[in-house]
């Protein structure tokens, strides 16, 4: 009981500690997006209908973007392991590639220079006789998500968006449990919304369904999901901008 107390309250001290660097990121982003732009001149009635009209995102638009997140812990869907938690830095460019009313489709790739996945000292029995007590860790990994989409719904200012993505991450030790691999495939399915407040700049909040698993490249493959709630800021790039 005592163990599980130290546990319990590691973990809320852990969550609290995250929770206020995705605050202090959010607050950031919101101060970097309401710097006040320059004040424009007198818009012809042809300029202010052009305005109007254009979309916060239009086909060949560049985004370069910065994103963090947070899963409080692991749950079973593919994978079997329970108790686990994630943290996400992820460097990101987009690229628009079909930009229309209904929908608004991006090409996305991800770096990802910061893994950080948090477990708890747990046991499992393996192949139905074998005890693995897997030791309580903080584990660091680095990776990449190269093939990404994402479809943006609107041309408003708020836009929902759906997108999926794929990829790696490589951990300094075997995850996530030992018998396991350092090299696991990233597979995720995200959802939220992308805020355009100002013209170039862009703001997102979205929940991530994350699965590591290292496709039984090694003896044990429990796999493990993640439902990451991220943040993120943007600077976009029209193609007609110089």
């Amino acid at each position: 009981m005592d163990t599980f107390l130290y546990f319990a309250r590691e973990k809320r001290t852990l969550s609290r500690r995250i929770c206020g660097i995705l605050f202090a990121i959010l607050v950031l982003c919101s101060g970097v997006l309401s710097q006040s732009s320059p004040p424009s001149s007198a818009a012809s009635p042809q300029a202010s209908e052009h305005s109007r009209s254009s979309a916060p995102l239009r086909k060949g638009a560049n985004e370069f973007g910065l994103w963090s997140g947070y899963s409080p812990f692991s749950f079973v869907f593919k994978g079997t392991i329970k108790d686990h938690q994630l943290f996400l830095v992820n460097l990101q460019y987009a690229r628009t590639l079909v930009g229309s009313r209904p929908v608004t489709l991006k090409y996305v790739a991800e770096i990802v220079p910061i893994a950080l996945q948090f477990q708890p000292k747990q046991r499992f029995v393996v192949d139905g006789k074998k005890l693995l007590v897997n030791p309580a860790a903080t584990i660091y990994g680095a990776g990449s998500n190269p093939i990404g989409v994402q479809a943006n719904f609107g041309d408003k200012k708020i836009q929902p968006f759906a997108g999926g993505s794929l990829g790696f991450l490589y951990f300094k030790q075997q995850v996530p449990v030992q018998g396991a691999s350092q090299f696991n495939y990233n597979i995720a399915i995200n959802f939220g919304a992308q805020f355009f407040p100002r013209a170039g700049r862009s703001f997102s909040v979205g929940w991530k369904y994350d699965h590591l698993s290292n496709h039984y490249q090694a003896h044990l493959n429990p796999g493990f999901d993640s439902g990451v709630f991220y943040v993120g800021f943007s600077l976009v790039r029209r193609k007609s901008e110089r």
